[in-house]
């Protein structure tokens, strides 16, 4: 008979990171759900990620028990309100739907990847699926609706070109600042431009209900960043004479009254800015003009300032759940002694 396989270091970091991002969609969807929508075709897809999550926590869950492993708190009933007012309109859960489509997918890749246990790996495979589907139906609706705002469009080239040598030594025109973006540059740019605009529309709506005045004030500070982060990538696009996306701010309302625990959207923001910092580290190593790395640099310095931030905040309220860990083997040792 072949042996219990136990849960390696990588499947229990990748599980609880899931059941914790899982259980805080189900009160985020819980909200949405409870809205009167005004567009009768964006319930249902709320509805199917909100079952989704469910069935995720319930997945984990089992292997858990089956592990003798804690079984983390997450986030419950008392992390939503669901009877507040509205705080955005129906098209932010629908763009809410589409972004998390593109930033959850590499993830559960990564996950998928570094499982090795099949029930793990069935799992993770399943998750992807289910996002990417997720990812195809809001896309698709929104193009329908006119919602979906799609990257820019450059020339198609007439013929293949390579580096010329001599170029590329003298005057060093693959890595100059002055030379138009390429396409892979574009990509990233754009991306990382949308995921701006999807925090700086977040932390503004979360800035107007938070309780406390330290998470209304790092709100704030996530708003002025994202904003700023907004104009840096626009005036790289505009270099190349390439126009930036409209924001989404009109889908935030003026209500003040929290559908969700600080404790909640303390979380949701963390989980946005350790997205960034990945899709700034591979948008820095993808990038060839000399500028563009240095850029990212910079930016992923104030994003990592401003989470460091958040943890304190986290932290200092109790509200940080930890992840698990290694044996403390000196420990150990020195309580044995």
């Amino acid at each position: 008979m072949e042996s219990h396989k136990l849960l390696t270091s990588s499947e229990m970091g990748s599980l609880w990171t899931t059941y914790m991002v899982n259980s805080m969609f189900k009160c985020f969807y819980t909200y949405g759900l409870q809205l009167v929508a005004e567009d009768e075709d964006i319930p249902p897809l709320v509805q199917e990620a909100y079952d989704q999550s469910v069935q995720n926590m319930d997945t984990i869950r089992t292997i858990f028990e089956g592990e003798n492993f804690p079984v983390p708190v997450g986030f419950t009933e008392h992390d939503v309100n669901s009877n507040a007012k509205p705080l955005y309109d129906d098209t932010f859960f629908l763009d809410y739907l589409n972004k998390n489509g593109k930033l959850a997918t590499p993830q559960y890749a990564s996950f998928h990847a570094t499982a090795t246990r099949k029930d793990v790996r069935d799992f993770f495979a399943k998750c992807l699926t289910d996002n990417y589907q997720m990812y195809d139906k809001t896309t698709e609706l929104m193009l329908t609706k006119g919602l979906l705002i799609r990257p820019p469009t450059i020339s198609i080239p007439r013929h293949v070109d390579f580096v010329d040598r001599q170029t590329y030594k003298g005057s060093f025109l693959i890595f100059n600042d002055k030379r138009p973006l390429n396409a892979i540059e574009i990509s990233h740019i754009y991306t990382n431009l949308e995921t701006n605009l999807l925090g700086f529309m977040v932390c503004g709506g979360f800035g107007q209900t938070a309780e406390s005045q330290k998470v209304r004030d790092f709100m704030l500070k996530g708003k002025d960043i994202a904003k700023q982060h907004i104009k840096t990538f626009s005036d790289k696009l505009l270099e190349s004479d390439i126009q930036s996306p409209m924001t989404w701010d009109a889908a935030t309302l003026d209500s003040t009254e929290p559908p969700f625990s600080d404790k909640l959207m303390m979380f949701l923001i963390n989980s946005l800015i350790q997205q960034s910092v990945g899709r700034y580290g591979v948008a820095a190593g993808a990038s060839l003009r000399n500028d563009l790395p240095a850029m990212y640099t910079k930016l992923t310095a104030e994003i990592a300032s401003y989470a460091n931030d958040g943890m304190d905040i986290m932290i200092d309220n109790q509200w940080m759940e930890e992840p698990p860990r290694a044996d403390d083997r000196d420990k150990i040792i020195k309580q044995k002694n």
